[in-house]
């Protein structure tokens, strides 16, 4: 059972092309709140559309959609670029 904190970004176990066309983006989705009894996760993500509220799931939600955190792997301050050429790179 991972520990979800403030910050992380997660990656879908399942990764998908989000965002714009010409510039696709992984669909990450990073922690923007969590409730004090761990059972509601609030996060920000390429896939939320600019002007949106962020969207709540449940822990139970959110655990079944992802695969791994991938915090220290992200360009600073930028989402992960979508690699065509060598799908293997969205893992």
């Amino acid at each position: 059972m991972p520990d979800f904190k403030r910050g992380q970004v997660w990656r879908a176990k399942r990764p998908k092309a989000a965002g714009p066309f010409f510039a696709p983006l992984i669909n990450d989705r990073q922690i923007v709140w969590v409730d004090s009894l761990g059972t509601t996760i609030q996060y920000d993500s390429p896939t939320v559309a600019p002007g949106r509220h962020y969207p709540k799931v449940s822990r139970e939600a959110f655990e079944k959609w992802a695969g791994r955190e991938v915090t220290d792997e992200l360009p600073d301050c930028d989402w992960q670029k979508w690699d065509d050429t060598d799908p293997s790179k969205n893992k």
